[in-house]
């Protein structure tokens, strides 16, 4: 009996499982070490995890051209080499980064309301910089109807609610989803549905970006400065960093927590002073992409085939760059398997432009691609890793707590039924909580849109090649606050390990019967709450 979709979804609890395995590719055999689950013993542990990860908390946020960065990207550099990498190099540049101080620490940033000085969570990501002094104006209130003269005045900017920006990403359809088990307590019980926890990731989601697209809006209306006024309580707003992240603009930026905000808005509503104080400098800082090669058999020969794995090194949190830790987890197991036994070497791309100002498309041209056209040459298949290990918070009165489940886990793969269904096998495998399978650009289990491609594993589609990709929903990990005490190692190595089967099936399988259609990324929509 064949079984639909839906069937397989309702029947994940009685421990149904599917999944076609591919032909083995040219030189392997079917009993090849990279099909299959993996060697449990062989998969980073938990401890290892912690302390990978706690090393590269040590310094702080890891944010292109900052020490914790540099510090972070040796670390790595260092393990791909003693994994057994070659060809490990950089392709650098230099560009120009703000700098303050850094949450907790806000000697640097502030505001002065109506005569008052208020708490500050953090400043906006690029802002423009002040002197000790600040800058003094009259508040404003901006109202998206009447749109207010600003020019000269410091605006206050509340994001109005859009029920319709996380529905993309949260709401959207999807191929198979796997239970959404408690944590850290296997089985204790909790909500099944994939939001009945309510969240913060919705609400952060839509104040942020709605942040950042509000500085779009304020480029050419050359106000005083901005203080954004979030519909976040205290701890959901401390150390918030804006995102998507804009490029470098000339005036200071805030940000304070709903009840601050409450007060700021009144203030602007009876049009008093305040005073934005965002001291710092622009200094030169040198950003690099590292890539590095785990050789096939073919390495260095016309018949060697390569599998892309890529990922973002910069972020404001314990897990938001830790892509790059994951990917290690999955070169340090393929170093395991013998060179004569991986028919495709592994290409490892680590970018570093996803929080640097303007982001990816201020900085195409320093693209390792674009500086070097014909090194996807050999790319057949990729690999993509972003936000690893979360847990799910929610509100409690000022604070966050753990709802007791793992954040989810968002797997795209290309719209390829095989590839799909190896998916959810290796979910399945590696007992991956919480884990929602996508394949944008066809249907769902319920007839309709799976949303957009979150995630630089879409970069496969574009290339028409089998691709997958992984992320955590995030939530509490936008922020400076979000460090190694919001970690949970245990799911981050049932990730990791997921990802190892995956890479394997790709490294191992005749991608003849894995192919999707290419798509146009032209022609593509842009989610809303990444426009600005």
């Amino acid at each position: 009996m064949v079984m639909k979709r839906r069937d397989v979804l309702q029947g994940l609890g009685a421990g149904a499982a599917i999944g076609l395995v591919g032909l083995p590719a040219r030189g392997a055999t079917a009993s090849s070490p990279l099909l299959g689950p993996p060697n449990r013993q062989w998969v980073v542990s938990e401890a290892e995890a912690m302390a990978w990860h706690r090393y590269k908390d040590s310094k702080g946020p890891a944010l292109t051209g900052n020490e914790s960065w540099h510090s972070f990207l040796e670390f790595l550099e260092a393990k791909l080499k003693a994994f057994g990498c070659a060809d490990v190099h950089r392709s650098p540049w230099i560009f120009k980064r703000m700098v303050s101080s850094v949450w907790p620490d806000a000697s640097k940033w502030g505001l002065v309301s109506n005569g008052h000085p208020v708490h500050v969570a953090n400043f906006g990501a690029n802002c423009g910089i002040t002197g000790p002094d600040g800058v003094t104006a009259q508040l404003v209130l901006w109202d998206p109807e009447t749109k207010p003269d600003v020019t000269g005045k410091i605006v206050v900017y509340r994001p109005v609610p859009r029920a319709d920006v996380r529905a993309a990403f949260s709401g959207s359809d999807y191929e198979y989803s796997t239970p959404f088990d408690s944590w850290p307590v296997e089985g204790r019980p909790v909500p099944q549905n994939q939001d009945g926890t309510h969240s913060i990731s919705d609400t952060v989601w839509d104040d942020m970006t709605a942040s950042a697209t509000f500085v779009a809006t304020m480029r050419d209306r050359k106000p005083a400065g901005i203080v954004f006024a979030m519909n976040l309580n205290r701890a959901a707003t401390e150390g918030l960093y804006t995102f998507p992240v804009p490029a470098l603009y000339d005036f200071p930026s805030v940000y304070v927590d709903r009840l601050v905000g409450d007060t700021v808005i009144a203030d602007a509503r009876n049009r008093a002073t305040a005073t934005i104080r965002v001291e710092g400098a622009l200094v030169d800082s040198q950003a690099y992409q590292l890539i590095a090669y785990l050789p096939g058999r073919d390495y260095g020969t016309d018949r060697d085939q390569q599998v892309q794995l890529r990922t973002h090194t910069d972020g404001p949190s314990i897990s938001q760059d830790d892509g790059a830790l994951g990917l290690l987890g999955v070169v340090k197991y393929m170093s395991r398997i013998p060179k004569p036994d991986r028919p495709r070497t592994l290409m490892i791309e680590l970018d570093c432009r996803h929080f640097m100002p303007g982001a990816e498309r201020a900085w195409a041209r320093q693209d390792y691609f674009e500086k070097n056209p014909h090194a996807r040459d050999r790319i057949v298949a990729m690999v993509a890793m972003e936000h690893l290990g979360q847990i799910e918070y929610v509100f409690d009165g000022d604070a966050i707590r753990p709802s007791g489940r793992s954040l989810p886990t968002w797997v795209y793969a290309t719209t390829n039924q095989a590839m799909i269904d190896e998916a959810l096998k290796a979910a399945r495998d590696n007992q991956v909580r919480s884990c929602v399978i996508r394949s944008p650009g066809r249907p769902g289990v319920h007839g309709t849109s799976q949303g957009p491609w979150y995630g630089m594993g879409s970069g496969a589609r574009y290339l028409g090649i089998p691709g997958y990709g992984v992320q955590g929903d995030l939530g509490a990990y936008w922020a400076h606050s979000g460090r190694i005490n919001r970690f949970d190692p245990r799911s981050y190595r049932r990730q990791v390990a997921m990802f190892c089967q995956l890479t394997g099936f790709l490294m191992a399988s005749d991608l003849s019967g894995l192919q999707a259609p290419k798509v146009d990324r032209a022609t593509e929509a842009v989610p809303p709450a990444l426009k600005s």
